[in-house]
This record gives C-alpha cells, structure tokens and sequence, in this order.
C-alpha cells in the first residue's frame, strides 16, 4: 500500500516587510499555506512574530539569511561578512563565492552569524519546526554542516533540501536556466547522506518553487502539483502585497482551483511540523 502523500506549503521571507507579514498570514487563514520562514534581523520581524502567535496551526522556522539582507550580529562581530550599516552582500552568487574562497578566514564570523540567527529565532518562542535559507545559501558546503549542527542543538527536525525535479521545468525555459537547479540537486544528494548519519533531521523528497519564483500563478501552481511524483514534496512561495508577482502568489494560494489540484494529486496537506512528526514516527518504527 503506498504511503499518504504529503505537500508542504511554505511563505518564504516572513518579517520582510508588513506587506510580506499580510499575505503569509491570508494565504494561510483562506488558502493553502502551512508554514512560513522568519528572517530575525528584517524590519518587521517582531511583528511578524506576533502575528504567528496568533495563527497556532502554522508552523514556523528560520528563513537563514547570509545574503541579500541584514545580519543579526553587530558588524563589529563580523566584519568581513558585511558593510558597515550591517548588510550582507546582494548577491547570492557574490556571497556564495567568498564564503568558499575566503572559508578559513570567514568560517568563525559565518558561524558566529548562523548561531546569532538561531538564537534569535529561539528567544520569539515560537514553535522551531524548520530552517532554509534565503536564496537557499543555507545549502552551501562551507555553511551546511554549521546550520546542521545548530539544528540538532535547538532539536529543530526538518530543513529543506532544494531537489526540484525535472518535471518542474517550465515550457519556455531556457538551457541555462538549469544550471541552479542542477547544482541545488547535487547539493541536496550530499547532505541528505549527512542527515542519515544524524537521523534527527527530515527533508521531503522534492521542493517545487525554483523555478517559477516570480511567475506563480493559478495555473502554474496547478500544473506543478500535476506534475509532483514524490510522495513527499515542499513547494515554497513568496507572497507579498506590495509587488505583482507577490500578489499573483498570494491569490494563487487562495485559489479554490489549487486544492482541488491538490486533491486530485492525492496529496493531503501538511506543515512541516506535521511532516516531521511524521517522518520521525516512521523512523522510530523502523528502528
């Protein structure tokens, strides 16, 4: 007998902005959404905090932030990492590279973040159900081992792995539009050996969302669920009021047309609280 399917649907970027903290919390209250990321150190991360306590049934986690935002650390704690004001670089790619070249002098100050981040997360009280990474840069070789480490210390049970399956491609999509996907899947194979090792530490079979980030929309978002052949999948979105293309995702998550896609996939929808209890039961089990 096969397994009960399960999708996850994340709100990414939580905190960003009150525009941000809106339509996480509607695409949760009337739509298809059951877990959001917080970014700690963003302007409206304490009011994202307190709108999550008043929404019990999503389960949250830490959106881990190395680029393209700001550091919850004081820059005089890690110099190298930002500029004076305390932000990170813009560019994945950018922060990417340092962290590699330069990682025997910079691996002290990215831990030092890391941790300030978790136990920022740690103190709002809110449930630690999860952690990712903006840009997905918690995957990097130099960072992964640092966020798996400071997972198990908090006793936070699931990560994403960003394993977007070829049948994500979307129809006008270009060769060289697969290179990111294809080095996040290569990523994801080695550190799902290292969560084994562990056995503490869940991800989902497949993650959906890379590719169509910032094209989202109904009809999309059905065609992906359509498309979905693992019986575990995350499918990750960034709903905001403030931009287009975040209230095309926003109202996509609200679209009667998604569950039923939803359902016609036979998938049951789950936080990643639930999938990780999930997912653990069965390890025990097993065991």
């Amino acid at each position: 007998m096969r397994a009960e399917r399960l999708l996850l649907v994340t709100g990414d970027d939580l905190g960003a902005s009150p525009a941000v903290n809106a339509a996480i919390a509607r695409g949760h209250r009337d739509g298809v959404l059951t877990s959001a990321s917080l970014m700690v150190a963003e302007p409206a991360a304490q009011e994202a905090v307190e709108l999550a306590r008043d929404l019990p049934m999503l389960a949250t986690g830490l959106h881990l932030v190395l680029c393209d935002g700001v550091a919850a650390s004081p820059p005089r704690a890690i110099p190298d990492l930002v500029d004076l004001s305390g932000r990170l670089p813009a560019s994945p790619l950018v922060a990417g590279l340092r962290d590699f070249f330069q990682r025997r002098r910079l691996r002290s100050q990215l831990e030092y973040e890391v941790r300030t981040q978790f136990e920022r997360f740690a103190k709002t009280g809110l449930s630690f159900d999860h952690v990712d990474g903006h840009h997905h840069l918690h995957m990097h070789p130099i960072l992964f081992g640092i966020v798996q480490r400071s997972m198990e210390e908090h006793r936070v049970p699931c990560v994403r792995l960003m394993h977007e399956p070829r049948t994500a491609r979307l129809p006008a999509g270009r060769a060289r539009e697969e290179v990111v996907p294809t080095v996040f899947s290569a990523l994801a194979r080695l550190h799902r050996r290292s969560l084994a090792r562990s056995g503490r530490i869940y991800a989902t079979d497949a993650v959906f969302g890379l590719r169509a980030s910032g094209r989202l929309d109904a009809p999309l978002l059905c065609a992906l669920v359509g498309s979905m052949r693992a019986d575990t999948v995350e499918l990750f979105a960034h709903p905001r009021y403030d931009t287009e293309e975040g209230r095309r995702e926003e109202s996509a998550l609200r679209d009667p047309s998604v569950r039923d896609a939803i359902e016609r996939a036979g998938f049951t929808l789950a936080s990643t609280r639930s999938f990780a209890t999930r997912a653990g039961a069965r390890a025990g089990g097993a065991a």
